[in-house]
């Protein structure tokens, strides 16, 4: 005679149909099949979830990094150095590039010249960082030390130099 029994692998009870252990499933271990239908959105929710944290991220450090921390932008002569920042390839252009000691500088950016994380400007030496915008690409700092400074992007993928004398 042959045993003919289904078993329920969860909780290792015998059945003698498929029916029976079908309405048993349904009814004692609804909760396990649940749980396994689910993880699908569960997965969704919590990538969503990433993706606006990311976003929400990004939305405080634009608008943290658009205010300049170096607001020291006057000098008792009232003489400000100008000059054009702009990127090629992945260096940072000023036009000119050698400016004079504790007299302001005025960076005006080529924001179509500036692709990605290289509108996030740093001058790490004078305390600069700013994110420029086609509505606000000025930046404007006063050198107070003589030598050769970096000006980099956030990311430190776009790099340059400029020069203060005194």
């Amino acid at each position: 005679m042959t045993d003919d029994k289904i078993r329920c692998e969860l909780c290792d009870r015998e059945f003698a149909s498929q029916e029976a252990i079908d309405a048993h499933n349904k009814s004692k271990h609804h909760t396990i099949h649940r749980e396994k239908r689910n993880k699908f959105p569960t997965i969704i929710i919590s990538v969503t979830a990433i993706i606006i944290l990311i976003i929400i991220g990004f939305v405080i450090f634009s608008t943290t990094v658009n205010k300049p921390i170096n607001t020291n932008n006057t000098s008792s002569s009232g003489n400000v150095q100008t000059a054009t920042l702009s990127v090629s390839g992945s260096k940072y252009i000023l036009e000119p590039s050698v400016f004079k000691k504790d007299v302001p500088v005025q960076l005006t950016a080529d924001v179509s010249s500036m692709p990605g994380c290289s509108k996030s400007v740093t001058i790490p030496t004078f305390g600069v960082l700013k994110y420029v915008t086609p509505n606000d690409n000025t930046i404007t700092f006063t050198p107070t030390k003589v030598g050769t400074f970096r000006i980099a992007c956030s990311m430190s993928m776009y790099i340059g130099s400029f020069t203060v004398t005194e």
